[in-house]
């Protein structure tokens, strides 16, 4: 997620310092924060479905815009940017 995202949510105090890893810059120079992994996943996840960001309007934009597809779902599960994808539950086509 973006720093500001990130700043965000330790300000509204819906995260803490121990909830992110450390900034690292990804291939295109951006600086990002990655969300520490709990039991489920990602730890924003809650404990029965679904993410506790969700309704607070401070979800960040990488969770609401990726995955667009199941394909790309695999591959960022397969660079460890999807904490969250052995949660999931894929629904059936048509």
């Amino acid at each position: 997620m973006w720093p500001r995202e990130r700043e965000a949510l330790l300000a509204k105090g819906l995260g803490q310092e121990s909830d992110f890893g450390a900034l690292y810059v990804d291939e295109e120079g951006d600086e990002l924060f990655r969300t520490a992994v709990g039991p489920r996943g990602c730890v924003f996840l809650r404990e029965g479905r679904g993410c506790r960001l969700h309704d607070t309007g401070l979800k960040p934009q990488v969770c609401v815009v990726a995955p667009r597809d199941p394909e790309e779902a695999d591959e960022m599960r397969d660079e460890d940017m999807l904490p969250c994808h052995h949660a999931w539950q894929y629904a059936s086509p048509g």
